[in-house]
């Protein structure tokens, strides 16, 4: 998950390496799968800062929750908003713009998690919750949290940034119905993937710029992000398939940052559409995280269970 610096969210997947043992296995994703009521169902949802945001109620208390490739957990709720109990402190960590957040865990499980009035979950266990007023201050103060890979993963699901639909369909129904789900007419490209971080959250695939190879992580909480050597800048700039501009604000605020603009990616044979507006910095790998900015131009269709991501055309 990405956000400017003012609004990013802690890397959980980094946070619990520095847990003692009991507390990390405590804070990862629940084994049991978080299915909703239904096998198929399409949620609605609103863009900001190009964040997926969907209407919902927990226990009955309404606001919005954030859709979040990037996080493993099946929903991370926000205890500003929601009367949750701490009963159990599962550990602390730090945002990235420097708010302190502490998780903890409540034993009553969470009656009821409903989604766009649409479908309810009842009865989830183990669900982590933390202070996200950071979030709430920026976006909106009746934010319940996020939704992400451990719930996800139980669908093959349909990001559509047109219209701002998501569709889901679970795995464990007829597979003729999953094939239909696809039009092979409308077929860009078939990302197989490499999933990694925890549970397997984040898929990886290996894109090509030229005769040179860019490792890409697809994040829906990314907008966008490159990041190279310094001699692979230097060789994309002169090719001119790079171009940087530096940025005066950020997504709503002021705050200095370089733009990047990335021409040429393929994926095998496959001409994808340019990368804009990344967030740029030079490092010691060269890796692209794709989000919004590029996925926006796709009907994209997620499927962790074959670790394959389709990019449809609209």
């Amino acid at each position: 998950m990405f956000l400017p610096t003012m609004l990013r969210a802690v890397a959980i997947s980094a946070f619990l390496i520095g847990l003692p043992v009991f507390a990390a296995e405590a804070a990862r994703p629940a084994a049991t799968p978080f299915f909703a009521n239904q096998a198929n169902f399409t949620l609605p949802f609103y863009l900001f800062n190009g964040h997926i945001l969907i209407d919902g109620a927990v226990n009955g208390r309404q606001g919005k929750l954030m859709f979040d490739t990037g996080t493993e957990f099946p929903f991370f709720l926000n205890n500003h908003y929601l009367p949750l109990a701490k009963d159990l402190k599962i550990g602390e960590g730090q945002a990235a713009s420097g708010q302190k957040m502490v998780l903890y865990k409540q034993n009553l499980p969470i009656e009821k998690i409903e989604l766009a009035g649409q479908i309810s979950l009842k009865s989830l266990p183990s669900v982590l919750h933390t202070d996200w007023r950071f979030i709430e201050q920026a976006y909106t103060p009746l934010f319940l949290g996020s939704i992400g890979h451990g719930f996800n993963r139980q669908y093959l699901f349909v990001i559509d940034y047109e219209a701002q639909t998501i569709a889901f369909h679970a795995f464990n129904q007829d597979k003729a119905l999953l094939a239909n789900v696809i039009d092979p007419a409308r077929v860009v490209a078939t990302l197989e993937f490499t999933p990694t971080g925890v549970d397997g959250k984040m898929p990886e695939a290996a894109l090509r710029i030229g005769d040179k190879t860019i490792k890409a992580s697809f994040d829906t909480g990314n907008l966008g992000s490159l990041e190279l050597t310094e001699a692979m800048k230097n060789e994309l700039v002169a090719s001119g398939e790079l171009k940087l501009q530096p940025r005066e604000f950020t997504y709503g605020v002021r705050e200095p940052r370089v733009s990047a603009n990335l021409q040429g990616l393929n994926y095998g044979p496959q001409a994808l559409q340019d990368a804009r507006n990344l967030t740029f910095k030079i490092g010691k790998t060269n890796q692209i995280g794709l989000g919004y900015h590029f996925l926006k131009n796709y009907v994209s269709v997620w499927d962790y269970q074959n670790s394959r991501i389709t990019l449809l055309r609209p």
